[in-house]
């Protein structure tokens, strides 16, 4: 594991599955790129989702703005860059304890059920010694369940990126291509550089 330099790195991670990793590594790095910065995307994850979303991006004639890299053992971070994102797997690999120990910070996405918040707890106790925070996805507007996981988070202490991510079907056919709107990921973005420097 290497992390040298200036860099900052975000290193998104979930022990289970399905929860919008890749999407949201994905719509950050975008974030990332149109503000002029200089970002990495690490694919520490071996399905390699954000590799074949930037391979149909090229194939289709629209390049992601940022390189993909499968990161190896050692995970080692570019030092060329001002922002390093890091997609991790879901479960226990051993990548993903290297992804958090290169974290800046850990951002945790997580929908917004009871079942959901459950399955954060396990996460959150493996990113303890980093800072972390958890961004809620996918959530229905017209139900209270966001407000309602995120005052259990608050008052267990767990920091919550203030900006929600709304269920929407333009976030998920925007696989394969390089994002246009970015549904509120670059608020998530100023959020998250915002709380680095107070770190």
């Amino acid at each position: 594991m290497t992390h040298t330099g200036p860099v900052t790195v975000i290193s998104v991670v979930h022990t289970k599955g399905g929860v919008g990793k890749t999407t949201s590594a994905v719509f950050l790095a975008t974030a990332a790129a149109q503000r002029g910065r200089r970002v990495a995307l690490i694919d520490a994850d071996p399905q390699g989702s954000a590799s074949e979303w930037a391979a149909d991006a090229a194939a289709g004639g629209d390049p992601l703005p940022f390189p993909v890299s499968s990161a190896g053992r050692p995970l080692i971070v570019p030092a060329d860059v001002d922002i390093a994102i890091i997609d991790t797997p879901p479960g226990t690999a051993a990548v993903i304890e290297d992804a958090i120990e290169v974290a800046d910070l850990v951002l945790v996405p997580s929908g917004a059920s009871p079942l959901d918040v459950r399955r954060v707890w396990p996460t959150l106790q493996i990113t303890a010694h980093r800072p972390t925070a958890v961004l809620l996805t996918g959530i229905d507007l017209r139900t209270r369940l966001a407000e309602e996981v995120r005052k259990l988070l608050d008052d267990e202490g767990v920091p919550v990126v203030a900006t929600p991510i709304v269920r929407r079907e333009a976030v998920r056919r925007a696989y394969g291509t390089t994002p246009t709107y970015l549904h509120g990921y670059d608020d998530v973005l100023t959020e998250l550089v915002e709380a680095l420097t107070h770190v």
